[in-house]
């Protein structure tokens, strides 16, 4: 494991002191450094009103853009602040021309924003083509390749599976857009931060995330990366005056884009999110996300391995290494399980007919000891 003081990061959390808390990917826990930031924000609004503005939120704008571009291996010029999944969707989606290409490729294990956002287009002309799963567990590589052709214009699919924890290759389905013309969108909420990516590398030409989750940021902001070349490529029709290039002329006769990723920011940000979701970034890329993934899939590996001795049946990948900080235990009476667990302080979250169970840098071992003792008196299994 990584020379890192993890006791001392847990520090870093108190609402760890106060549960036996297993559900970061529901929502992460809140930080010292998120909570300071936040007051920071609430201070200058005291103290300078909407002169704040100008002399410090603008700037955290750019510091944030600054810090998800360097976890991902961008530039900040290819990063958009957003409020939401569904808003940066909409932007890239009105910005595509579906005229000669009007398919979407998705699967079945997508999380729904996703796949919603394109069947909501078929009255525009986009066929929303969803592949089915097998095993619940994943979709593979071959199942895109042949549902990929030259009417396709994106692949629009998750990194990390919701309700399986299995990491998609995405350079190789970024192999499999580009061949055939099309373009790849990664909707990496389930992944930033535990599990590190190099938009780079793996040749991702769009890819959204968010701060609830595994960036610790909270809601009320999330993250659109587009690839530098493309930009200048799209124009957004859901837009607003922050898209603008001229944007304090509040000129109201043209529409003139931003040169960068910021084209597609919309209206007026969420300052405290920004603050908060910046702060929770700082601490992934201070601990680095390399270690944070070391440290998240021992803890995961750990706690499937004393599920599977217990006797519980796991919807899991076999190969670790395409695991991710989610474990689904599946279970005939999922809401009724959690909600025992939550009498006991344990935080874990549901989905049809499974426990989801989300370890981060942040827990222990002894915590998957609780919770799989605890899952044991509840269900009665035995190995």
């Amino acid at each position: 494991m990584p020379d890192v003081n993890w006791a001392e990061w847990r520090e870093e959390f108190p609402g760890l002191k106060k549960t036996t808390y297993l559900n970061t990917v529901s929502l992460g826990q809140l930080s010292k450094r998120s909570r300071a930031a936040v007051d920071q924000f609430l201070d200058l609004w005291t103290e300078h009103g909407a002169s704040a503005w100008y002399a410090y939120w603008l700037k955290e704008l750019d510091l944030a853009r600054q810090e998800f571009a360097r976890l991902i291996g961008a530039s900040p010029a290819e990063v958009a602040l957003m409020p939401n999944i569904s808003s940066a969707l909409a932007a890239v989606g009105s910005s595509l021309d579906f005229s000669r290409r009007n398919r979407v490729v998705s699967c079945a294990l997508d999380f729904p924003t996703l796949t919603h956002h394109w069947l909501a287009k078929r009255g525009q002309g986009v066929e929303a083509h969803i592949l089915p799963t097998s095993d619940s567990v994943q979709v593979s590589l071959t199942a895109f390749d042949d549902a990929v052709d030259d009417r396709t214009a994106l692949i629009a699919t998750c990194r990390v599976y919701f309700t399986s924890g299995y990491i998609q290759d995405v350079a190789g389905l970024a192999e499999i857009a580009h061949k055939k013309g099309a373009l790849l969108l990664v909707d990496d909420y389930q992944g930033t931060g535990q599990v590190p990516i190099d938009v780079k590398a793996t040749g991702v030409d769009m890819l959204v995330s968010g701060g609830l989750k595994w960036l610790i940021g909270g809601p009320g902001i999330a993250y659109l990366y587009v690839r530098e070349d493309l930009i200048s490529k799209l124009e957004p029709t859901v837009t607003g005056w922050f898209s603008h290039a001229r944007q304090f002329d509040f000129d109201p006769g043209t529409v003139e884009f931003r040169s960068d990723a910021r084209r597609f920011e919309a209206g007026t940000p969420s300052v405290p999110s920004v603050y908060a979701g910046r702060a929770g970034l700082e601490i992934i890329n201070q601990i680095g996300a390399e270690n944070v993934r070391k440290r998240t899939a021992m803890l995961t590996q750990n706690l499937v391995g004393r599920l599977r001795e217990a006797g519980f049946k796991l919807r899991v990948p076999l190969d670790p290494e395409r695991h991710s900080g989610i474990t689904i235990v599946e279970a005939e009476d999922p809401m009724g399980i959690t909600r025992a667990l939550a009498e006991r302080r344990i935080i874990v979250d549901k989905r049809p007919g499974a426990v989801r169970i989300s370890p981060y840098f942040y827990n222990t071992l002894e915590e998957n000891e609780i919770i799989v003792e605890a899952l044991r008196e509840i269900v009665g299994v035995r190995k």
